[in-house]
C-alpha cells in the first residue's frame, strides 16, 4: 500500500438529497483534503447527476445509464423488478471494487452491502466496512436474514447510535459507533417571533409527514398565524399535500423542493420537528440543533433519543400525534423556552457531533483497516 491510502465509498445512488448521499460526498471529500486517493461509486449516477458539492479530486463511478423501467403492477411483477434491481446493483459495484483496488472499501446501507459482499472473496470482503446508516430491524426479515450471513466477513462495522452497537457487536466484534455530525452551525442561538416550525425530509412514509400534519390540524386552532414548512421531494408530496387539504390546514402548510441554503431555512424557524417513523442519525435533526432549534421529535428507532437531550428539546413517544401537538403548541407559545432550549442545542453540538470528531474519527477507522492494523476502540 503506497503512503497516501485509497477509499472507495459506495452507495446505491447518488442523485437525491438524503442524508447517506450527503455522508458520502462529505466523507470523500474530507479524505480528498488529507491526501486520500478517492473514489465514490453508484449504481447509475454521474458526476454531474450527483447532488452534493464534491472536490475535484474525487473521482466518480457508475454503471452504464439505462432508461426507468415501467412500474410492474403485480406483487409478483415488483418482486422480480426488486430482484433484477439488486442483481444489478451487487454486479456493478462489486466490479468497481475489483476495479479499483481501494485498500479499504465503505458499503453505506445494508441493502447495497448486502448485494454487493456475496460478489466478493474473502480477501476482497476482509476491507471492506459496512454502515447501514439505519436502525438494526429497518428492513425486513429476509434482509436481516442476508446481514447475518454476510456481515461476519468483513473488516468492521459501524453503528450510528448507541442503542444499536450492541446489535450489530453480535455480528462482528470490530463493532464502533460514530455517531452523524452537522456541517451547519451557528455560534448563538437567536429568537425567531414569527410561530414558524420546520420539517425537513424525502416524502416517503419513513418519514411521518402524514402524522405530523395530523398533529399540526391540533395546533393550529387559536394560533392562526403559525406556518408550518415542510422542505423535500419524493413519491408521496401530492399525497401529503391532498392531506393537507383534507385536514383544513393547507393554507398554513408550505410545501418547499429541497434547497442547498439549508442555513437559511433553520434561521428563520422558531422550532424543528421530526415526525419520522423509524431514523438511523437523522442529519436534518443534527443541523437544526447545531443552528441553535429546539426540536420536537417521536421517540422512534433510532437516533432522535441520541441527539435530543431534556434541555435542547422534546421527546414524544413513538406515534403519540396528540402529544406531538402538545409540545409543538407549548414551545410556539414560550419564546423565552425555545432561547433556553436553542442554546443548550448548540453548546451539546459542539461537544458531541461537531464535524471534526465525526471526520476524525472515519478516518481513524477507514485508516486502520487500509493499513490491516487493529481499530482502535476509541476513535475520536
Amino acid at each position: 500500500m503506497s503512503a497516501s491510502p485509497s477509499a472507495l465509498l459506495l452507495c446505491e445512488r447518488l442523485d437525491i438529497a438524503g442524508g447517506v448521499e450527503r455522508f458520502a460526498c462529505e466523507l470523500a471529500n474530507h479524505l480528498a483534503s488529507q491526501g486520500w486517493a478517492v473514489a465514490l461509486g453508484s449504481l447509475d449516477t454521474p458526476r454531474e447527476a450527483v447532488r452534493y458539492p464534491l472536490d475535484p479530486a474525487v473521482r466518480v463511478l457508475c454503471g452504464p445509464q439505462r432508461p426507468a423501467a415501467a412500474a410492474a403492477r403485480s406483487r409478483l411483477g415488483r418482486l422480480w423488478a426488486m430482484a433484477r434491481h439488486q442483481w444489478r446493483l451487487g454486479r456493478v459495484l462489486a466490479a468497481q471494487i475489483r476495479s479499483t483496488q481501494a485498500d479499504v472499501v465503505l458499503l453505506n446501507g445494508l441493502t447495497t452491502a448486502a448485494s454487493v459482499l456475496p460478489r466478493l472473496r474473502r480477501d476482497q470482503a476482509a476491507r471492506v466496512v459496512c454502515c447501514d446508516h439505519n436502525h438494526f430491524f429497518a428492513r425486513s426479515r429476509f434482509w436481516q436474514w442476508l446481514r447475518a450471513r454476510q456481515y461476519p466477513r468483513v473488516a468492521a462495522l459501524v453503528s450510528l447510535t448507541q442503542a444499536d452497537a450492541p446489535r450489530f457487536a453480535r455480528l462482528h466484534p470490530v463493532t464502533r459507533v460514530i455517531a452523524n455530525a452537522s456541517a451547519l452551525q451557528a455560534a448563538q442561538a437567536g429568537v425567531v417571533e414569527a410561530p414558524v416550525v420546520l420539517a425537513v425530509g424525502r416524502h416517503v412514509a419513513q418519514k411521518g409527514f402524514d402524522r405530523l400534519l395530523q398533529a399540526w390540524a391540533q395546533v393550529l386552532p387559536g394560533r392562526p398565524q403559525a406556518e408550518l414548512r415542510l422542505i423535500g421531494d419524493g413519491p408521496l408530496l401530492a399525497e401529503h399535500q391532498a392531506l393537507a387539504r383534507q385536514l383544513g390546514v393547507a393554507d398554513s402548510v408550505r410545501f418547499l423542493p429541497p434547497t442547498a441554503a439549508m442555513a437559511h431555512a433553520y434561521r428563520d424557524s422558531a422550532v424543528f420537528v421530526l415526525p419520522s417513523r423509524y431514523e438511523g442519525m437523522p442529519l436534518v435533526l443534527l443541523e437544526a440543533q447545531a443552528m441553535g432549534l429546539p426540536a420536537v421529535a417521536f421517540d422512534c428507532p433510532t437516533g432522535p433519543a441520541d441527539v435530543i437531550a431534556p434541555e435542547t428539546g422534546v421527546l414524544v413517544p413513538d406515534g403519540d400525534i396528540d402529544g406531538l401537538a402538545r409540545a409543538l403548541g407549548e414551545l410556539l407559545d414560550d419564546p423565552a423556552r425555545r432561547q433556553r432550549l436553542g442554546a443548550a442545542a448548540i453548546e451539546r453540538s459542539q461537544r458531541l457531533f461537531s464535524p471534526q470528531r465525526h471526520a476524525t474519527a472515519w478516518t481513524t477507522l477507514l485508516q486502520a483497516v487500509a493499513r490491516r492494523t487493529p481499530v482502535p476502540e476509541v476513535l475520536a
